[in-house]
């Protein structure tokens, strides 16, 4: 791919969503016949993600976005996180997983899974919330046969020695970017008609630039790691927390100070 391409990801998909917001972004993305990648919660116990009333529906609305060729994937299992583990991505000090025992992790990602089959949806892709997770979390995902993980900040996809495939996930907002494979991890639950709008736009101008997971995998599914993509990886996550430690020095500076 000589130009730069983007993959839309959906993270906190549960029953309890932001409905108003998502109906309308599905209806943009079929009208723009964009197959976004959709970051489901197996059993969502996290009240954050209890935005509206729970669709009686749902499952039967994940299946027919698996049969319309949107790739499903779980995203954790109750996305409840259980201590300050960044895991090996290193972006954020919380986890449902990392740091937990194999036997513990196992028991998780295996009553999600049975939750996936006992509503006839596939796990096609793995998405830690926050993430976190550790090299236990992968080579359990290897045993269990869920053959992709939507993380890193490397430009490319690749395959790693295990069979599994690296789809990077490097944004959290739109951005024009230069050759590579971009994915944009969107949180609609905290959407409003401003990011609803500007989302509009990004479909209308970038939608013949936007691809879905089965065209990575036909392209990408054999390509192995370079130097250049973990230096790249380094590079990128070395400016992500210098950005974070700036942030927080400015909010500390410019707090108001207590009422005597």
């Amino acid at each position: 791919m000589p130009e730069p391409r983007y993959l839309l990801r959906f993270d906190d998909i549960c029953p309890t969503m932001n409905w108003e917001v998502w109906d309308q972004i599905e209806a943009d993305m079929v009208r723009h016949q964009v197959r976004p990648l959709l970051a489901v919660v197996p059993d969502n116990q996290d009240p954050k993600l209890r935005v509206d009333e729970a669709r009686a529906d749902f499952w039967e609305r994940v299946r027919h976005w698996q049969a319309q060729g949107w790739t499903i994937a779980m995203h954790g299992y109750q996305h409840l996180y259980v201590n300050q583990e960044p895991g090996i991505m290193g972006l954020e000090p919380k986890s449902e997983f990392a740091g937990l025992s194999r036997e513990a992790q196992e028991a998780k990602l295996r009553k999600g899974l049975a939750i996936f089959a006992e509503h006839g949806v596939r796990a096609e892709a793995w998405i830690a919330p926050s993430h976190s997770f550790d090299q236990t979390t992968v080579e359990l995902l290897v045993a269990l046969g869920v053959p992709v993980i939507s993380d890193g900040l490397w430009p490319w996809p690749f395959s790693d020695r295990r069979g599994i495939t690296w789809i990077p996930a490097q944004h959290w907002d739109f951005k024009k970017c230069p050759r590579g494979i971009w994915t944009i991890c969107y949180h609609p639950n905290a959407w409003g008609a401003p990011q609803l709008e500007k989302f509009r736009a990004v479909l209308a101008r970038y939608g013949p630039e936007i691809t879905d997971v089965s065209t990575v995998l036909r392209i990408f599914g054999s390509r192995q790691q370079t130097l250049a993509d973990r230096c790249s990886a380094a590079l990128r996550l070395t400016w992500i927390r210098a950005r974070s430690r700036v942030a927080d020095v400015y909010d500390f500076l410019t707090q108001r100070p207590p009422t005597p």
